[in-house]
């Protein structure tokens, strides 16, 4: 089979069940996958052949609407690859603006602590992009600190993230250790769970998108908790839902933090950064 002709099939049938422009990245993620080259250079590749048994395996799964991160194991995060398993949140391009917030801040060195650190995407990126830090990965998951530690090991950085089980900020004293502390909490309402589509309810963990009935839980828990674990000056950023800015600023302005919102490149407010005055 050409990779022309699984390229033109499977783009055709993917569009059935999603976006014709996600579809099309999505047959490049497969192509990509089988041929070991990266997306974009699958066009270089359209006149080779392909295992026609392989592709439809991969594609025949992905139509029973299984997430395709989670049939080949692997998911793209700030132009890198990462190691993805079930029962860890697949990393989505919207926390990519958290990076980017990150980034904006200067910091060169010190410490930073991510809670929830999931499959570790964020804070390894963070550690890629600046070599005078280091980090400390938090998860409630023992399986996602697993899997970070795999990603971390592939990309050289183990040595300098730390990875803790826990919930939240309760295995730190109070000692304002951190320049930086940030998090993609759960940030779905009980609602907003039950209206998502069933390829993320069914084969997503429920605990990594809910965070209760609000749905802004998770954000004032650390807001109230994060100044006693934070330097003078350090600052929290968190992703927040798509529709929860004005909540968010509410909040902020509750519990006394100046804000600053970064959109995501749909232009819904995705990320805010917080730091006391």
């Amino acid at each position: 089979m050409k990779v022309s002709q699984a390229f033109s099939q499977g783009r055709t049938l993917l569009s059935q069940i999603e976006d014709p422009e996600y579809a099309t990245w999505e047959v490049l993620l497969i192509l990509s996958h089988i041929l070991k080259v990266k997306p974009l250079s699958v066009y270089l590749y359209f006149d080779e052949e392909i295992s026609e048994e392989k592709f439809w395996e991969i594609l025949e799964e992905r139509l029973k609407r299984k997430p395709l991160a989670y049939i080949l194991k692997e998911a793209y995060f700030w132009g890198r690859k990462f190691k993805v398993e079930e029962g860890v949140l697949i990393p989505r391009q919207d926390t990519e603006t958290l990076v980017e917030a990150f980034l904006d801040l200067n910091i060169e060195q010190g410490w930073v602590l991510e809670l929830g650190v999931g499959s570790g995407v964020i804070v390894i990126t963070l550690l890629l992009e600046k070599s005078g830090l280091k980090g400390v990965g938090v998860d409630i998951n023992p399986k996602a600190l697993a899997l970070t530690d795999k990603n971390a090991r592939f990309y050289q950085v183990e040595e300098r993230l730390f990875l803790l089980r826990g919930d939240g900020l309760t295995p730190f004293k109070k000692s304002g250790y951190f320049n930086v502390i940030f998090s993609n909490p759960p940030y779905l309402s009980l609602e907003e769970w039950e209206n998502l589509e069933e390829e993320v309810r069914v084969f997503e963990p429920k605990e990594a998108l809910v965070a209760g009935p609000k749905g802004t839980e998770f954000h004032e828990r650390l807001m109230q908790e994060a100044p006693y674990y934070l330097k003078r000056g350090g600052f929290l950023i968190l992703e927040i839902g798509y529709n929860q800015g004005e909540k968010v600023r509410e909040l902020a302005k509750k519990h006394n933090w100046e804000a600053k919102f970064y959109r995501d490149l749909r232009g819904y407010e995705r990320v805010v950064v917080l730091w006391k005055e």
